[in-house]
């Protein structure tokens, strides 16, 4: 379709389909309104992958249409299967474990992009996954459905990340509150603590910190016989940074011990596969003691873990690089070092070009304004002139 086409389609005005289109942002209602229709393309399925068993010469216009068809099938992780692509898009039939495990396959792929590009990338993804899965759980048997109860969570749960992300706090509670309660109705133990470590952490941004102590007690108490080590290395980093957040030194520091503990029986480069917390490593576990120390007012080792972890975080992880680089800020400034601390700031902020996080960009607000006091040093005045140079950033 030619823009106008697709515009009139979807009910958008034409300005914000050449928004999407250039890669820029756009509201959810308009995600939702895209995702829908992809979920609802059957017909162009069927099209796209009858011309790959065709001579035919199909013009410019064809070859768009069945790259965009075939694109949408593998973003949702099925392109291998345009029968069962039609089947699971469309709710019909009754699912099963090779069903399952696809959409399970997909989940990762929407958390890693997530991970490496922010919720705006994920979003659409998210959304049309949703719906899919929640067909599947209206037609499955019974002996899949603890199963399926437990993806659509986790599906819930990630919504909820992403909500949290764009700074939509009533949002992601009451998602991740679902996920959790869809996690308890399927008896698991650990996506139900998976659930209240994320609400753990949106408490403590949005300044609730005896809040986020008691999730991250309840979620302990739910993997502390986990098999998953991963997760109950998270679980334990979770409790430490909202231990510190309440100023409670020793529940802090006790639970560093654990997560160390934990990260012990850890092995490296997990995937998603092997675990829900599948990001833990020992650079993310210096991340949260950095931070977990810098709010102790231990500000000379919160540097030395701080700068540990922002040597060996993965380059791909850039929003973990760019909210420790922040953290190690907090720390600088505690210890009085300006020009290193505007330069964490700045670092983060490069890191901006690749991740379009709207948490991630906060937070470097948040970081520039903590620098204040100072912002007649040369070093602050260089940062600004590198914020100023980034859209997403305002000073």
């Amino acid at each position: 379709m030619t823009q106008p086409e697709f515009a009139a389609k979807l009910g958008f005005g034409e300005r914000t389909v050449r928004r999407c289109e250039s890669g820029g942002l756009i509201g959810d209602v308009y995600a939702a309104a895209l995702a829908t229709t992809l979920a609802n393309a059957t017909e162009d399925v069927e099209r796209a992958f009858r011309l790959l068993h065709t001579d035919t010469q199909e013009d410019d216009v064809d070859r768009r249409g069945f790259m965009t068809a075939l694109g949408g099938l593998a973003t949702l992780g099925l392109a291998g299967d345009a029968a069962r692509a039609q089947w699971l898009l469309s709710g019909a039939g009754r699912p099963d474990a090779w069903a399952l495990e696809r959409i399970r396959a997909t989940l990762f792929e929407a958390m890693l992009l997530d991970d490496a590009l922010g919720s705006p990338a994920a979003r659409g993804m998210v959304i049309a996954q949703q719906q899919v899965t929640e067909a599947m759980l209206r037609d499955c048997l019974d002996s899949l459905r603890p199963a399926m109860l437990s993806l659509f969570a986790e599906w819930i749960g990630l919504a909820g990340a992403l909500a949290w992300d764009q700074n939509d706090y009533t949002t992601a509670a009451r998602l991740y509150n679902l996920a959790r309660d869809l996690a308890h109705e399927a008896e698991d133990s650990d996506g139900a603590g998976y659930m209240l470590a994320g609400l753990s952490q949106l408490a403590i941004w949005q300044g609730k910190p005896r809040i986020a102590v008691d999730h991250a007690v309840a979620a302990t108490s739910w993997v502390s016989q986990s098999a998953d080590h991963g997760l109950r290395a998270y679980v334990a980093m979770r409790t430490a940074e909202a231990c510190a957040t309440a100023g409670q030194r020793r529940g802090c520091l006790d639970a560093l011990e654990n997560a160390t503990r934990a990260m012990d029986n850890v092995t490296a480069d997990l995937s998603p596969a092997d675990s829900r917390a599948y990001y833990v490593s020992q650079a993310f576990l210096e991340s949260y003691r950095g931070q977990c120390l810098s709010l102790l007012g231990d500000s000379a080792e919160a540097v030395e873990a701080s700068r540990r972890a922002v040597a060996a975080i993965e380059p791909t992880r850039t929003r973990d690089l760019a909210l420790t680089l922040l953290e190690l800020e907090r720390a600088l400034i505690q210890l009085g070092d300006i020009d290193e601390a505007a330069a964490a700031v700045a670092q983060a902020a490069d890191l901006t070009d690749r991740n379009r996080s709207p948490r991630l960009s906060n937070a470097i607000k948040d970081g520039r304004a903590a620098l204040a006091p100072w912002s007649g040093a040369q070093a602050v005045r260089d940062l600004d002139v590198r914020l100023a140079a980034r859209d997403i950033v305002v000073v």
